[in-house]
């Protein structure tokens, strides 16, 4: 009766047709009942039905299943260019094994910056030039990296010898820069948890010293009297000499030349130059300078 507008509360607080108080007024409109409903509060989020929501799904899976094809097609392209630009001298006649080769899609399909994609154009090319170069547990490695480690692979590059850093340069290292690099890589498990650990080079002439440590594209020539050389160094583990090879940068020449200066204050004869070869074989090294 209130919200139709015939009665009224007067001032004693009684409800009273509204015909009885002239003084009421008759244009004053009361807003109708508030209903309460029941209501699907799934409703608000827009749920779509079965039928609907399987199509959702399935473009989906096809848009996924398109981008790491495209992910996959782009790394075999800058596979087939990083082979032309090397210079190949041997292929194995044996096929790469399919288990790798399948780990090896699954990991590179979700690579989607250009230096992974880089990356793993590398690792395909090594395995087909030799399968076996890096093993599944490689594979499994490196699609956990994030761009952090990949800064901290760039940057250790620089300094390996052939599986090692070498510690015996005298100047060089700072402990702001360089620990905090060291630890990082021994967290991910690329460098060994003994800092002080010695490593005997072996000469590869017959009757005095000579061998070469070679950094990117930069060499030491050493020249000296005995068979072997003892260096203070910080080994990589088995699985980092897999993992920084394929990481390539410009040598530290400072880091080169305080190796060099250190080894000619133990009496070694010390050249740097160019190197051109393959790691862990035959090379030319010119351009040299004594220290």
């Amino acid at each position: 009766e209130l919200h139709a507008g015939r009665k009224r509360f007067n001032r004693a607080g009684e409800l009273v047709p509204v015909e009885e108080d002239s003084s009421f007024g008759r244009d004053i409109k009361f807003n109708p009942l508030i209903e309460q409903v029941d209501t699907d509060p799934l409703a608000d989020l827009q749920v779509p039905s079965i039928a609907e929501a399987l199509t959702k799904v399935r473009l989906e899976a096809a848009i996924l299943a398109l981008r790491h094809s495209l992910h996959v097609r782009r790394i075999g392209l800058r596979a087939g260019a990083l082979i032309e630009a090397l210079s190949i001298d041997s292929v194995s006649d044996r096929p790469v094994d399919a288990d790798w080769l399948l780990r090896w899609q699954d990991a590179a399909a979700r690579a989607v910056a250009t230096e992974f994609q880089d990356l793993w154009a590398r690792v395909l090319v090594n395995e087909v030039r030799q399968p076996g170069t890096h093993s599944l547990r490689t594979l499994a490695f490196l699609a956990t990296l994030s761009r952090s480690d990949v800064e901290a692979l760039n940057l250790v590059t620089r300094l390996d010898l052939g599986g090692f850093v070498c510690h015996e340069a005298p100047g060089y290292f700072h402990a702001a820069i360089h620990e905090p690099l060291f630890e990082h890589l021994r967290n991910i498990g690329l460098l060994a948890e003994d800092h002080h650990d010695t490593l005997t080079l072996k000469s590869v002439a017959q009757e005095d010293f000579r061998v070469v440590l070679r950094c990117q594209s930069k060499a030491l020539f050493i020249r000296g009297d005995g068979l072997h050389l003892t260096l203070a160094v910080c080994p990589f583990t088995r699985l980092g000499k897999e993992v920084i090879p394929l990481f390539t940068g410009l040598p530290d020449t400072a880091y080169l030349f305080a190796v060099g200066n250190a080894l000619k204050k133990r009496g070694y004869q010390v050249e740097i130059g160019d190197w051109f070869g393959q790691k862990g074989g035959s090379g030319l090294f010119s351009e040299q300078m004594s220290l």
